[in-house]
């Protein structure tokens, strides 16, 4: 999970053009929505945009779940179980 971690650390930093900060700048548990990087809804969008793209995955289905959204932790989860069920449906195809 930390090569998750640091790959979405990555994708914040370069999606939202963020200049003065570092990917490892940001705490695994620093909040997304309403810490200091000041992510807003159209923010959120192109974030979701990047990391569908990246990882292969669909991230929302349906309703934004906030929960996800709350540090790198909680997205890294998010993402992992994502990749998970992802391989899961591919093995199960083949």
């Amino acid at each position: 999970m930390e090569n998750i971690k640091q790959q979405l650390k990555l994708i914040v930093i370069q999606g939202l053009r963020i200049t003065d900060r570092s990917p490892e700048s940001i705490k695994d548990d620093e909040p997304l929505l309403s810490g200091d990087l000041g992510i807003d809804s159209i923010d959120i969008l192109q974030l979701i945009l990047e990391i569908e793209r990246h990882f292969g995955i669909k991230l929302v289905d349906g309703e934004f779940n906030k929960a996800a959204w709350e540090s790198i932790n909680t997205l890294a989860a998010t993402v992992e179980a994502k990749l998970a069920a992802k391989d899961l449906a591919h093995t199960l195809s083949t």
